[in-house]
């Protein structure tokens, strides 16, 4: 089992604006990554996919959103929200699937500084 060494949020988006990435790190000094998001911003993109598909001339308007990448959906993006939320994943023993590990060691320097970065 892991021990989370670090968190690290990703500030250059704003988690106000409903989605971020997190980086964690842990004593192993493995790296994870995955993207967190609000329902309101699942709602927004839905509301985006609708007005664009409605534009399409050959297609009806639907309401959808796509995730591509590992999300956790939250009800607020705030560092004790997100750190509990990554105690419960490595408890359950689900971390490994909803996190995706992370080699470059580079990516760090793009997280560092954050005033959000704790633990």
């Amino acid at each position: 089992m892991y021990t989370v060494k670090r968190v690290w949020i990703d500030t250059t988006e704003e988690p106000r604006e409903g989605s971020v990435d997190v980086l964690a790190e842990m004593e192993d000094e493995t790296l994870w990554l995955a993207r967190f998001a609000t329902i309101p911003y699942l709602q927004e993109q839905m509301m985006y996919s609708f007005e664009a598909s409605h534009d399409l001339s050959n297609t009806p308007a639907a309401c959808y959103a796509t995730i591509e990448t590992q999300h956790v959906i939250v009800d607020c993006l705030n560092m004790e929200t997100i750190e509990n939320v990554i105690d419960n994943l490595l408890e359950l023993g689900v971390f490994e699937s909803t996190f995706a590990r992370v080699n470059n060691r580079e990516i760090t320097d793009y997280f560092d500084g954050s005033p959000l970065a704790a633990r």
